[in-house]
């Protein structure tokens, strides 16, 4: 058993290792959008890969040495503290992003197994610290997270305005004093001609989701549909937008520029 605690620890070094070298040349081992959403999110990928690679070296020459009682609170703290972080990781995985690196997930597998093989082979129940820990972020993530894009925001909106059959959802962002965002939330109530399902949500209450999608200025126009979601900033964009009633896709329009967009966090001037 020791052996393949070994072995997983070093096959985890050059897991990690392998992403690390593509990542210094702009490439992955993972190209999936859940891989590329969770990555692109990260404050400093080649930072996280680091303490991965320095984490499965420690695991793999710990395990090496054949652990006596000195060594075991060592191992103890290493993968206590790894499976909270996952925790955590994954937690954002399930309930913020609804999206799933294959990359993390390849880590957590290792981890997992580790901890399993390590607890049984020396008898270590400390380590059952660490699935507690688990547990506890991920279930403390779901409570604290953001509602994934363009699910649940039902119930973050404080104003829902429907009329007719409309095929999309307007998740419209908003705040109080944003005379941008109040021109765009006028006109859909007022003189929008067409059918209309729209949800208006507060910016400050989403902000969290908004920074996960690198946005910090509103009004923010959500539309959701049945096989796209498109995502408008600023007020002239989103004017011309439902106006045109096409979709922004492929031709991407830009952010909202300082003239017709206020920032979030900040009074609007």
């Amino acid at each position: 058993m020791r052996r393949l605690g070994v072995a997983l620890s070093a096959l985890g070094m050059f897991y990690v290792l392998g992403e690390l070298i593509l990542h210094l040349q702009n490439k992955s081992l993972c190209y999936t959008q859940g891989c590329k959403v969770i990555m692109g999110l990260a404050s400093n990928e080649f930072f996280i890969l680091l303490i991965g690679l320095l984490l499965f070296f420690s695991l793999s020459l710990l395990f090496l040495t054949n652990p006596r009682k000195n060594v075991f609170p060592v191992i103890d703290a290493i993968l206590v503290s790894s499976l909270a972080v996952e925790g955590y990781l994954m937690g954002i995985q399930s309930f913020a992003l609804s999206q799933f690196c294959e990359f993390c997930l390849g880590v957590f597998l290792l981890i997992f197994l580790i901890a399993i093989i390590y607890i049984f082979s020396y008898r270590r129940f400390t380590t059952i610290l660490g699935f507690i820990s688990f547990i506890a972020v991920f279930l403390g993530t779901y409570l604290v997270s953001p509602p994934s894009l363009g699910s649940g925001l039902e119930h973050m909106a404080y104003t829902h305005y429907s009329k007719g059959k409309p095929s999309t959802t307007w998740y419209l962002f908003t705040k109080k004093d944003c005379l941008h965002c109040a021109e765009i939330l006028s006109y859909c109530l007022h003189q929008y001609p067409d059918d209309l399902d729209l949800y208006v949500c507060s910016a400050e209450k989403c902000s969290l989701l908004l920074k996960t999608l690198g946005i910090n200025t509103v009004p923010v126009l959500l539309i959701e549909g049945k096989a796209r979601k498109e995502i408008i900033v600023g007020e002239k964009c989103i004017m011309e937008r439902i106006r045109k009633k096409k979709p922004a896709f492929p031709e991407l329009l830009p952010f909202g520029s300082a003239g017709d967009a206020c920032t979030i966090n900040q009074s609007c001037q």
